[in-house]
């Protein structure tokens, strides 16, 4: 197995000095330390997370929001989970931030779909959506974000003038109906942010989730292809056309590189960065022993204390996701439900 943590040192900074390292200490964090995607789908769910969000000290949490569960069939809507998962974040002190999903229910979507998204076939419709999620819950809601992901048409198959579309919409909504609630603009990937700093000449190498290492030579051949400008163009439309109060970006495993990540990627924004996705190891690249998560959490977090963001979203509670690069990072036992090493690290550095 690679040693990530040597390797990366050695190979990935091109300015590895000391304004780069996390500093690792026993003060406290001046960030809101949260978790992203706790279970909270029902109240068999929400009965396990409570006490642990409790004794994790966190009043912070993101969850998703799904068009098609929502409004099965047009103009029928099923507000029931909705309404019990705010009503139990609000009698728990919980501030909620809200990934509304870039898909929606057959009815609404266009051919232009795929697994994770579709194309809206009316835009009126997706407003009516918005609009009454906002009349229902108005300023209830910390804040709000549409989509994820979408730099890749795996995560937004839409074009990046459709996703502004979409994205505006729920921005102005917001601004009618919910004014106190803050509009995000979703998530960067970890790799989009290596791929931007390794183009701009501040990162030699690194890897992805597969554990492929991307070298200088690699950069060299394929920063000005079509495919990579075609990427850079599509994030560089929506940062200048989109809507948003804050931007969103994810940060996973090689936390040596976050602060190079970070700052370039300042250099492309004027508004707040958070993250409402951060963590590891990679099982395909890192040792998989609880030390080792414990250790590399602690660093994570020391890291992102040192960007002087106002808050980060730990991904997850429980162990299990879609991507098999980080389906044991989780801070639970899966299906054990058994409390690991990481968990009493973050609970730690979060009780300060």
């Amino acid at each position: 197995m690679i040693n990530i943590v040597a390797l990366l040192v050695l190979l990935s900074c091109t300015k590895c000095d000391s304004d780069n390292e996390a500093p690792i200490s026993n003060a406290a964090i001046d960030f809101n330390l949260g978790i992203s995607f706790p279970p909270v789908a029902d109240e068999e769910q929400r009965l396990l997370t409570s006490p642990l969000l409790k004794e994790l000290n966190v009043e912070n949490i993101r969850i998703g929001e799904d068009w098609g569960f929502r409004e099965p069939t047009e103009g029928n809507f099923n507000w029931t989970p909705l309404d019990e998962r705010i009503k139990w974040a609000e009698s728990n002190g919980i501030t909620i931030l809200l990934t509304i999903q870039s898909n929606g229910p057959g009815w609404a979507c266009s051919p232009q779909q795929n697994d994770n998204s579709c194309v809206f076939n009316d835009n009126q419709k997706f407003k009516t959506y918005i609009e009454e999620i906002l009349q229902r819950y108005p300023n209830r809601i910390a804040k709000i974000q549409f989509g994820n992901e979408w730099q890749s048409d795996f995560w937004y198959i839409g074009s990046e003038q459709e996703f502004v579309i979409a994205n505006n919409i729920v921005y102005n909504a917001i601004q009618q109906f919910s004014p106190q609630t803050k509009f995000v603009l979703g998530g960067f990937t970890t790799i989009s942010l290596r791929f931007l700093a390794g183009c701009n000449g501040l990162i030699d190498a690194f890897f992805d989730d597969e554990g492929t290492l991307y070298n200088r030579e690699f950069l060299n051949n394929n920063c000005n292809s079509t495919e990579f400008l075609s990427v850079k163009n599509r994030i560089e439309y929506v940062l200048q056309n989109a809507l948003y109060d804050e931007v969103d970006i994810h940060l996973y495993d090689d936390a040596e590189n976050w602060k190079i990540y970070f700052e370039n990627f300042k250099t492309m924004v004027n508004k707040p960065i958070i993250v409402t996705e951060f963590g590891g190891p990679n099982v395909n690249l890192e040792p998989l022993t609880e030390m080792y998560q414990s250790e590399r959490l602690e660093f994570y977090i020391k890291t992102l204390d040192s960007l002087q963001i106002e808050e980060a979203y730990f991904f997850k509670l429980v162990e299990g996701t879609n991507n098999p690069a980080h389906i044991e990072s989780g801070l639970i036992n899966n299906p054990e439900l058994t409390k690991k090493l990481n968990y009493f690290k973050f609970k730690e550095l979060n009780n300060q």
